[in-house]
């Protein structure tokens, strides 16, 4: 019975909007579970990104590297994004500012906010973030990685510098010290590039260091498929 007149006064209610008596208003149910955050910043640098990965705000449970809840980040002209994102399951225990590939697994993390026992709204004042793929690559690896030999402490190995501002500019197009006839990053070409051969092989003719040794277990799984894919996508810097 109570269907039915629900459904009768929404036709009335339609009807009416075409009279010019009045404004007609009409009220509004939100369906809401669990938590949800909000996300306001300026990100750039999401216009270059190769197919299969996604800037977004995700939910992980402890532990998970998969989310369990995502939206993707899109923002204005101008660069900025307010993106919210509800129904946030209670065992999600953090939020992220994160790139995704395309099984929605967690490849690397821009912003981090811990939402454990939080109850509210989650607000992520992000302030302005390079999202670029580039930029992904130093924040996630070369900076926290490499640097240990190839700028750190004024240590740079085969006159190789990949601190943050100087990476992009030693990598892409330059020749090799160390290997004849390679470059170390080759756009479009992550299979010739010298990056690629160290970071995925044992043994490379030239290089005496096994680099491969310092990948881990997740970043052959993420972060190398990252760097393969910044490459073959053009080596962009932004």
């Amino acid at each position: 019975m109570k269907r039915i007149i629900f459904a009768t006064l929404s036709v009335l209610s339609i009807s009416l909007t075409s009279c010019d008596d009045g404004l007609i208003y009409k009220e509004v149910a939100y369906n809401t579970v669990g938590r949800s955050a909000k996300l306001e910043g300026k990100i750039t640098g999401l216009d270059n990104w190769a197919e299969g990965y996604t800037i977004a705000i995700a939910g992980f449970t402890e532990d998970d590297d998969y989310a369990s809840i995502s939206k993707a980040v899109q923002t204005d002209k101008e660069g900025n994004a307010s993106v919210i994102m509800t129904n946030i399951p209670d065992e999600v225990t953090s939020v992220q500012l994160c790139v995704l590939d395309r099984l929605r697994r967690h490849v690397m993390t821009f912003y981090e906010a811990d939402i454990e026992g939080v109850r509210d709204t989650i607000r992520m004042e992000v302030g302005t973030v390079n999202a670029s793929m580039f930029n992904a690559i130093q924040q996630s690896y070369l900076s926290t990685t490499c640097v240990n030999c190839h700028g750190a402490s004024n240590r740079i190995a085969a006159g190789l510098n990949l601190t943050e501002g100087n990476a992009y500019e030693a990598m892409v197009g330059v020749d090799s010290k160390k290997v004849d006839g390679k470059k170390i990053v080759v756009p479009y070409d992550a299979e010739n590039s010298l990056l690629h051969m160290v970071l995925n092989q044992e043994t490379v003719e030239g290089i005496s260091m096994n680099h491969f040794d310092l990948v881990s277990e997740k970043n052959a799984q993420t972060i190398l498929p990252l760097i393969d894919s910044w490459i073959n996508n053009g080596a962009k810097e932004e």
